[in-house]
């Protein structure tokens, strides 16, 4: 359950954290080019980082919450027996494309450590193991949505649909 909680938080706090911290970064080095004619090398670089980490661990958190973008268009034309079908094949597809893509972007943080960011020093493995630390977190939310929908048959669009709130944050 610590475990849980400490994921869900990073998810809602890092996005958020990471969007101040980006814009932060930039204001400062617009302000001090054109004001003290002084840049900060690789702060743009910095920038991208963050975003490329904000971009993935707030698709997690959309996975999680069930706010990210589904095929729910095809609930209105399908019949109520086979909604619960429509919906435990999306999240099995969720769970599929992520697992692969957690493999792929493992292999390519992996093969990134003798890549630097320009200007920074840091390698891109840093950067790339954004994608499979939030995939696997895809994975997990797919899976643990599959499990909700096999237990809750009968109400399988109910579990799909609900409002997400977060009890235990």
């Amino acid at each position: 359950m610590l475990i849980k909680r400490l994921v869900q938080r990073a998810e809602n706090f890092l996005p958020g954290f990471l969007l101040a911290l980006m814009t932060v970064l930039v204001i400062i080095d617009v302000l001090c080019r054109y004001i003290l004619n002084v840049s900060f090398a690789g702060s743009a670089e910095l920038a991208t980082a963050f975003f490329v980490w904000l971009v993935f661990i707030g698709s997690a958190g959309a996975v999680r919450k069930l706010q990210h973008i589904g095929i729910e268009g095809f609930s209105i034309f399908i019949p109520q027996a086979g909604k619960p079908w429509l919906h435990l094949f999306m999240s099995t597809a969720i769970l599929v494309v992520s697992l692969h893509m957690t493999r792929i972007g493992y292999n390519l943080s992996m093969n990134s450590w003798d890549r630097e960011i320009d200007m920074v020093g840091i390698p891109y493995f840093y950067v790339y193991l954004a994608i499979p630390i939030s995939f696997a977190l895809m994975a997990i939310h797919s899976a643990a949505q599959i499990i909700d929908i096999l237990r809750n048959w009968q109400d399988a669009e109910c579990v799909r649909l609900k409002t997400y709130t977060d009890p235990e944050v």
